[in-house]
């Protein structure tokens, strides 16, 4: 493999979102899944396609899916999932052991990804078969999740990986990334890597690791 500007390890919902960002910069991106393709996406391809953002209102809504109808906005109350309700969300599930700053820069964000995916060509649909119940002649959803790609998780990788393609990344399967490399001064600047052809390090200037959290490491 050739040198690149940034490495990324993982291929899921942010590994794709951020080898997108990065050659859309004009670097030279290579993304490490270490599933074949058939399987590729990590955890985001088995999931519904869900994300959780912070939202005000409907209007919000109709600029992520200017597809929603009248009549659907009509019967259905989507309520609001403020920053500072995701912010407590996120303290609440943590035991309140999350950090403080990362926390609030993802709740800050949340909203602007979303709607950046969106221009990039991800289409969002109402979450109704997921996260939401009848309540007479009403749609209600609960729990401050009301959004998710369309095609769930297969659709939503589907998309992301068509986009990085195009926008130049490289994507090598069967590849796992099985140490990083540092210099001297201890700064990483490189990945070291077995795939079918054998192992190599892979130098960077840049890695970025999406490659799950601790529901991913055996």
């Amino acid at each position: 493999m050739n040198d690149f500007d940034v490495v990324v390890v993982g291929a899921g919902n942010a590994a794709c979102c951020a080898a997108l960002a990065a050659a859309e910069e004009g670097a030279r991106v290579l993304v490490l899944e270490r599933a074949p393709r058939r399987e590729s996406g990590g955890n985001s391809r088995f999931t519904a396609g869900a994300i959780r953002f912070a939202y005000e209102g409907v209007d919000d809504l109709i600029a992520l899916m200017p597809d929603l109808t009248e009549s659907e906005v009509s019967r259905t109350d989507f309520g609001t999932y403020t920053e500072e309700q995701f912010y407590d969300d996120m303290g609440r599930v943590t035991d309140y052991r999350t950090d403080p700053e990362l926390a609030s820069f993802l709740v800050s964000e949340s909203k602007p990804t979303v709607m950046w995916m969106r221009d990039h060509g991800v289409r969002w649909i109402p979450a109704y078969g997921r996260q939401a119940f009848k309540q007479g002649e009403v749609t209600r959803f609960w729990g401050g999740l009301v959004l998710e790609a369309v095609g769930a998780g297969k659709g939503l990788m589907d998309r992301l990986f068509d986009l990085v393609a195009r926008a130049g990344a490289t994507i090598a399967y069967q590849s796992k990334a099985t140490s990083l490399s540092s210099d001297d001064l201890g700064r990483v600047n490189g990945v070291v890597v077995r795939s079918p052809s054998g192992t190599e390090c892979i130098e960077t200037g840049a890695v970025v690791l999406a490659c799950g959290g601790f529901e991913a490491n055996s």
